[in-house]
């Protein structure tokens, strides 16, 4: 009895072992095609990003990107830049620092930081009124200009609203939008 029980043990380990190899194998080639699946479909279709918030169509591909986009996410970054309080300003410049590339961090972050600091010290808070008609995107430099009221308090005192045009300057590198500055239009820095 003692060998036939060995004998059927054995012969359940070599069915397991051949269970186990095709299983091993069935589970690598499932995994080797799915991922050439999945590297074929990120390089050849196009890509849905969605700001935070969407007021109409946009197209975004992994070197391109519309109008439309280039307005939504430029009009973000007006927000966050310029739609502050000293209790929101830290939270604001922090989402507009996810966006900036790190050949610009050096020189965008401490100008954040101190701006903040000025901000939260004299207690300052300000909102962009974007004009309806005072939006212009060029494609090509991957810029958008934006026309507006700046609106600013300093404390409970507020100040004379302030006609401005600001220009997001952006890019897009390998299928990633990065901000690269905001510029007041007219004033050199």
């Amino acid at each position: 009895m003692e060998i036939s029980n060995k004998k059927d043990m054995l012969a359940m380990s070599k069915l397991l072992n051949v269970f186990l190899a095709v299983g091993f194998l069935t589970a690598s080639v499932t995994c080797i095609g799915l991922g050439g699946a999945l590297a074929y479909q990120s390089s050849k279709a196009s890509r849905t990003l969605v700001p935070p918030t969407m007021s109409k169509a946009f197209s975004v591909s992994s070197g391109d990107v519309d109008e439309a986009y280039l307005t939504l996410m430029g009009s973000y970054f007006l927000h966050l830049k310029y739609d502050i309080t000293p209790a929101n300003v830290t939270r604001q410049y922090g989402l507009l620092l996810n966006y900036v590339p790190p050949d610009y961090w050096p020189s965008v972050q401490p100008t954040l930081i101190s701006d903040a600091q000025q901000i939260m010290d004299s207690n300052i808070s300000s909102r962009f009124v974007a004009d309806k008609d005072g939006t212009l995107v060029a494609l090509d430099s991957m810029q958008f200009k934006q026309s507006g009221m700046l609106h600013k308090s300093v404390g409970d005192r507020a100040l004379e609203p302030e006609p401005v045009t600001y220009v997001v300057q952006m890019a897009y590198p390998n299928g990633i939008l990065e901000l690269v500055g905001i510029k007041k239009e007219g004033v050199k820095e």
